[in-house]
């Protein structure tokens, strides 16, 4: 587990590559608000799950205790320009360094 990580706490990171339109939203805001009460949940939007970066309710994941990243790439090429504050920059180079710290990896494309 990596150092930042409370004793004992989980950490769960969420891959999304679906768009936002999908059927996934409702099971994703439900999972974020349920683990974030058992320990660290990370949430990384690739490909057109950039595409959550244009959705205000996307805000709801931030509010249930999610920490937002987002592939500044995959933003750019679908041309999402304006990003809101509760986004953070990253790359999926950073997410592939970043996998081994987290006990759960959960994809949803």
């Amino acid at each position: 587990m990596g150092d930042n990580s409370e004793k004992g706490k989980m950490r769960f990171l969420f891959v999304v590559t679906s768009n936002p339109f999908a059927k996934d939203f409702s099971t994703l805001l439900y999972l974020v608000s349920a683990l974030s009460k058992e320990g660290e949940v990370v949430m990384f939007f690739s490909g057109n799950g950039a595409y959550y970066l244009t959705r205000p309710e996307a805000k709801k994941f931030k509010d249930a205790g999610a920490r937002l990243l987002y592939c500044a790439h995959s933003a750019h090429q679908r041309g999402v320009e304006k990003v809101p504050d509760f986004f953070e920059s990253s790359s999926t180079y950073n997410l592939s360094k970043m996998l081994p710290e987290y006990d759960k990896v959960l994809v949803f494309n």
